[in-house]
């Protein structure tokens, strides 16, 4: 949906070139890391939902990024994606994730303030909210 796109990109796109679905697909497994979740009678060809995680080059930060297809929203699949790869980055020593969201997407900012997440509006652009969480150890 282009309503989906333009949250998880904050711009509207109508294609995606080339260079820009292989930076999607194509992960640095030393610093990256994507879960996606697919339909299982769809044989792969129906994506749920994707989250994402891209460390900084000391490996102590990353940033992640998601998004759940429009109908199953509300459902559960984008919180078990985020914890999902929450645990991928405590599991590589990772001690923080942060991220950007639209101040307008208000489904990722009560998920991010449930999992503990610490919401800062950026004082630069108002229509975008900074969200962190520090990982424990272990």
């Amino acid at each position: 949906q282009p309503e989906d796109v333009r949250m998880r990109f904050f711009a509207p796109l109508k294609e995606i070139d080339h260079r820009f679905a292989a930076r999607l697909s194509q992960i640095d497994y030393d610093r990256e890391m994507a879960l996606v979740a697919i339909d299982p009678e769809a044989d792969g060809t129906s994506i749920w939902g994707v989250m994402r995680i891209s460390a900084d080059a000391s490996g102590a930060s990353a940033e992640y990024a998601g998004s759940v297809r429009s109908d199953l929203k509300g459902q559960g699949l984008g919180r078990l994606l985020m914890e999902e790869i929450l645990d991928c980055a405590r599991r590589r020593g990772i001690s923080e994730v942060w991220g950007e969201v639209l101040a307008e997407n208000q489904g990722m900012l009560v998920l991010a303030r449930k999992l503990g997440f610490r919401l800062d509006r950026d004082p630069e652009d108002p229509s975008v909210i900074h969200v962190i969480k520090t990982l424990a150890e272990g």
